[in-house]
């Protein structure tokens, strides 16, 4: 709203002067949420890195694991397996919608599926390395699945995160100091139509005396 569309009376003032009170105070209040949400942001952050570097930990452990199967068993074998179990296996991955911290954020479950009448790992032999890097593989798919549920979650905190700066700043840099104005103008103009209003009754005043003086 501009200072041409305000009325300079008192009532007017007085709403402005409300209106301020109440920016102010959501001001404040804003203050406080993006404070508290930039501590819970710096926290995932932390979560985020720490699971992504066990993440590349155990996926870095299952290809060595697999490397060492490789060795011991033979190329040709572990491409048999793999075609064994690629029919015998199915990764089921879920993705739902959940409230958080305030936020909807999504929640990714998973899980295998093995067709129960046939070993998954086939007929051919195998050893402890590729059992390791089975449990080490399928710990990677889990933790990727919950780095990417962390990571969407932090980027939609980051989201309004900014939204409640960029709210923030509009409060502080234009609408405060507008209404600030706004509030000065106002006053200004009811002072100065009071001054003249003082001048004018003081003449009316003085022309009277003058008047009956005359008489």
């Amino acid at each position: 709203m501009s200072f041409m569309q305000i009325m300079p009376t008192k009532s007017e003032l007085l709403r402005l002067k409300k209106r301020l009170q109440f920016l102010k105070m959501g001001q404040g209040l804003l203050q406080l949420k993006a404070e508290s949400l930039l501590l819970q942001i710096k926290d995932f952050h932390q979560k985020t890195k720490q699971l992504r570097d066990a993440t590349m930990d155990d996926v870095i452990e299952a290809f060595k694991h697999l490397k060492t199967t490789e060795i011991r068993s033979g190329e040709h074998a572990l491409k048999a397996l793999a075609d064994v179990n690629k029919d015998l296996i199915e990764y089921v991955i879920n993705i739902s919608f959940r409230s958080a911290l305030g936020f909807t954020v999504p929640k990714i479950t998973f899980k295998i599926e093995r067709e129960k009448r046939y070993p998954h790992y086939g007929f051919i032999d195998t050893n402890f390395a590729l059992d390791e890097y089975y449990k080490k593989i399928q710990q990677s798919i889990e933790s990727l699945l919950k780095l990417a549920e962390l990571e969407n979650t932090l980027f939609i905190m980051a989201n309004e995160y900014r939204k409640l700066r960029r709210r923030i700043n509009a409060l502080d840099k234009i609408i405060i100091p507008t209404t600030d104005l706004q509030i000065n103008m106002t006053s200004e103009k009811l002072d100065e139509d009071e001054l003249e209003e003082f001048i004018r009754q003081k003449k009316i005043k003085t022309k009277i005396k003058i008047n009956k003086s005359e008489e």
